[in-house]
């Protein structure tokens, strides 16, 4: 039973609001993350087919050199963002493999890892509908679904207790898809589970005292 992963990627230049006061810094580091994270998915044998919801050319010649599905969003899509490019995801799923099982994974993820991604979907398989909790225990990471009728998100602030109310099953899961990344603290934390390369590399590229900082 394979996967069709839907993996939502904002705009390398408009995402990671709260991550650095630098914007080049910031679209270094969304960019790094969301590069892993591909990586990751593509990798994974659980994952058949990967499918990126954008919007603009930015992150689009990448995505498809990678070897994944891309869907632009159009430029009027609403201000629920995320929640918009996911729907757009599972529409393709329910149109190109309608009995499918269905992963949402978001691209911040930049310690996931194609085993640890593999193993989380296999135990997923006995769930209709399934979620991880994020690392604060708040949010949520990864969701699946036994097929794209079955998925319900409901991303944002407290969307794991409203994943639970969905009927959703908590997955037990390694932190390394706990966490994910909005803040310089949950990238020291990402760090220390061990990085994808080129956010390995985008967080050397951090000042001396950036980095001094955040080892503390």
């Amino acid at each position: 039973m394979t996967y069709t992963a839907i993996v939502p990627m904002k705009a390398w230049d408009r995402a990671k609001s709260r991550l650095h006061a630098d914007p080049d810094v910031r679209r270094a580091l969304a960019e790094a993350f969301a590069r892993d994270t591909l990586t990751a998915v593509l990798a994974c044998p659980e994952v058949r087919d990967v499918v990126v919801v954008t919007q603009g050319d930015l992150v689009v010649d990448h995505v498809r050199a990678a070897g994944a599905h891309v869907i632009q969003e159009p430029a009027d899509r609403s201000l629920d963002t995320l929640g918009s490019a996911i729907r757009h995801g599972i529409a393709w799923a329910g149109k190109h493999r309608p009995d499918g099982p269905v992963a949402v994974v978001p691209s911040d993820l930049p310690a996931l890892t194609p085993v640890g991604l593999g193993e989380l979907l296999g135990q997923a398989t006995a769930h209709p509908f399934a979620f991880v909790a994020d690392a604060n225990g708040d949010g949520t990471t990864i969701l699946t679904s036994l097929s794209a009728g079955m998925m319900r998100p409901g991303y944002g602030p407290g969307s794991a207790e409203r994943h639970r109310g969905f009927g959703a099953y908590e997955l037990p899961a390694p932190s390394a898809l706990r966490q994910d990344v909005d803040v310089l603290a949950d990238l020291a934390a990402a760090e220390r589970l061990g990085l994808g390369p080129h956010t390995r590399q985008a967080y050397a590229d951090l000042t001396a005292d950036e980095a001094s900082a955040l080892s503390r």
